[in-house]
C-alpha cells in the first residue's frame, strides 16, 4: 500500500433526503465531466444488470428497466461514484464520491466520521493503489454497437457498456483505493472507487499492478 497525507483525499456527499432510484440518477447526472459518460450495474432478484447514462440522462440497457427492480445500484464516470442503496419503502441512500468536491451533487458531507475523539487527519480516506479486477469470461463482439458481450461456458451471457475492444480476450475493472492511518502509522483500506472498464490482453492478465487488499468498505451512510 502507498499513499501520504498529501494524497488526494476522496470526497463524499449523501443526498439530503431518501431518493429513488430515478430520482438518485437525476440527482448524480449534472456533473458527469466533459466527454465522459456515466456507466455502471443494477443488481436485483433477477439479474446483475450493467447500464448506460445517456447525455440527456435517459438510462441505455440491453434488456428492460434495470432501474424497476433493482435494489442497489452503483454508476462511475471515470472521477466520480453514484452508490445507491433500496430500503422497503422503495426509497434509498444515495451518497456520491469523488476527489474534486466541486463536482459533487448538493448534499450532506460524509466524508470522514467526526465523532468527538477523532484525528480528523488521519481519519480522511486518501488515494493510495490502483487495483484491476477481472470479470469473468471473455470479450465477444455483441449485436448491438456500443456495447461487448462477456461469456463463458459457466456463466450467462453479459452485457457491457462499452464498445467491443476488438483485441484482447478479457475485460478488467479498474478501482482506486482510499486509505486511512491509525495512530501507529498502519494504514487500512477504507474505501475504494470505481473508474473505469478496460480491455486486456493475455500479457498484461499476467502483470499484478498492485497488492491485494485484504479489507474494503464502502459508504453508504
Amino acid at each position: 500500500m502507498t499513499t501520504g497525507r498529501d494524497g488526494a483525499v476522496l470526497h463524499a456527499v449523501r443526498a439530503a433526503h431518501p431518493l429513488r432510484a430515478a430520482e438518485s440518477l437525476a440527482w448524480f447526472t449534472p456533473g458527469t465531466p466533459p466527454g465522459k459518460e456515466i456507466v455502471g450495474y443494477t443488481l436485483s432478484a433477477r439479474a446483475a444488470v450493467w447500464l448506460r447514462v445517456g447525455p440527456d440522462g435517459t438510462v441505455q440497457a440491453v434488456d428492460g428497466d434495470p432501474l424497476a427492480e433493482a435494489y442497489e445500484m452503483l454508476l462511475f464516470d471515470g472521477d466520480r461514484e453514484l452508490r445507491w442503496l433500496r430500503t422497503p419503502d422503495g426509497l434509498g441512500r444515495a451518497v456520491a464520491v469523488g476527489e474534486d468536491p466541486a463536482s459533487l451533487p448538493p448534499g450532506d458531507d460524509v466524508t470522514v466520521d467526526q465523532r468527538p475523539g477523532r484525528d480528523l487527519a488521519a481519519a480522511t480516506p486518501r488515494r493510495g493503489d490502483t487495483q484491476r479486477r477481472l470479470l469473468a469470461g471473455e470479450a465477444r463482439e455483441h449485436e448491438r454497437t456500443g456495447w461487448t458481450a462477456l461469456a463463458g461456458r459457466r456463466m450467462a451471457t453479459v452485457a457491457l457498456p462499452m464498445p467491443f475492444p476488438g483485441t484482447g480476450r478479457w475485460i478488467a475493472v479498474e478501482t482506486v483505493e482510499y486509505l486511512v492511518e491509525d495512530g501507529h502509522g498502519n494504514l487500512d483500506v477504507a474505501d475504494s472507487r470505481t473508474c473505469r472498464l478496460l480491455p486486456l490482453d493475455e500479457a498484461q492478465t499476467l502483470v499484478r499492478t498492485a497488492p491485494a487488499s485484504t479489507h474494503a468498505e464502502r459508504t453508504t451512510a
